[in-house]
């Protein structure tokens, strides 16, 4: 809650010194979301955080293309890149999760050596 007051009483205290961080700010507001992924990508402990936070970063990457109109992109004619992303990701994730659960497997199962007599 301290924080939140400190960061809006800064913002109001530049936007009355003539600085323009309140439009700065709603043009650039998918960096917020990278900085979000960020912080999940630095502190993960496990492969789901991970792969959270670099959901995070490329989602934020799109939503920022199409705020900026890079190479022409918008929310109207780019959806159907979100479509392939969110479908590459799901096979990312269905092919860790197969070889995280193969090498648990193979952990638990401990076949017996050859021993020669």
């Amino acid at each position: 809650m301290g924080l939140c007051l400190i960061v809006i009483g800064t913002v109001a205290l530049l936007e009355q010194r003539g600085f323009r961080v309140i439009d700065w700010l709603w043009t650039h507001w998918p960096l917020a979301l990278s900085a979000v992924g960020l912080v999940r990508l630095v502190t993960a402990r496990d492969l789901n955080q991970v792969g959270s936070g670099v959901f995070i970063l490329l989602l934020s990457a799109w939503l920022y293309a199409c705020e900026m109109a890079y190479l022409g992109m918008s929310y109207y004619n780019s959806w159907p890149v979100l479509l392939v992303g969110l479908g590459l990701w799901k096979l990312v994730l269905g092919a860790l999760s197969l070889r995280q659960d193969a090498a648990e497997v193979d952990e638990v199962i401990e076949l017996p050596e050859n021993k020669q007599p």
